[in-house]
């Protein structure tokens, strides 16, 4: 398994420390993340609300798919890109 992947539109996300998803360093738009579900290649697309007190930010989880590979990726909803 490669330790990054170049996932279109987004940039290079790396493999997280449990080995699971790969994680995209910054945070996306939540129009980048509406975005991710109209790819062909996003499959299904989980979005988390940041927690109240702040300790946890607003989260995605999408399952995806490129060239014939499934992965998980995961990131913040933030001011990203």
């Amino acid at each position: 398994m490669n330790t990054h992947k170049q996932v279109p539109g987004l940039g290079i996300a790396r493999l997280d420390g449990g080995g699971l998803a790969y994680r995209l360093a910054d945070p996306l738009t939540i129009d980048a993340v509406g975005g991710l579900a109209r790819q062909s290649w996003c499959h299904r697309l989980e979005v988390c609300d940041a927690s109240s007190d702040g300790r946890r930010p607003a989260q995605f989880r999408a399952i995806c798919e490129l060239n014939g590979e499934p992965f998980v990726l995961i990131g913040r909803i933030g001011e990203g890109a």
